[in-house]
């Protein structure tokens, strides 16, 4: 990373079977993305667990992300649903173990 890149962390304590990852774009002039990580609850619905706020979408910035989540709580997902991108699945197997299986989000697909 670079000292004029910027990234945020924020997460909850929560974990389950399927991490679930999408980068919301352009919805600031600042040039920030949000990522936000969704995890499933009692009854089967997604909520956030963690915020990614940076400038930067590339495995480099993900791998800080992951291992700041790492440090403060166990995951070990077997299903994890991500965008198109392989920025997501590559940062996340290179901190975490490989799932499972691998899902494309539905709003990815034709």
């Amino acid at each position: 990373m670079k000292t004029e890149d910027f990234l945020l962390v924020i997460m909850n304590s929560s974990q389950k079977e399927k991490i679930d990852m999408d980068f919301t774009h352009g919805m600031n002039s600042y040039g920030f993305d949000l990522a936000t990580v969704l995890v499933l609850g009692h009854k089967s619905e997604e909520f956030p667990a963690a915020f990614i706020i940076s400038n930067r979408q590339d495995r480099v910035a993900l791998e800080v992300a992951f291992k700041a989540v790492k440090k403060e709580v166990t995951v070990n997902p077997n299903i994890i649903m991500t965008d198109d991108t392989e920025s997501f699945c590559n940062a996340w197997k290179s901190v975490f173990r490989e799932p499972k299986k691998r899902f494309l989000c539905t709003w990815h697909v034709d």
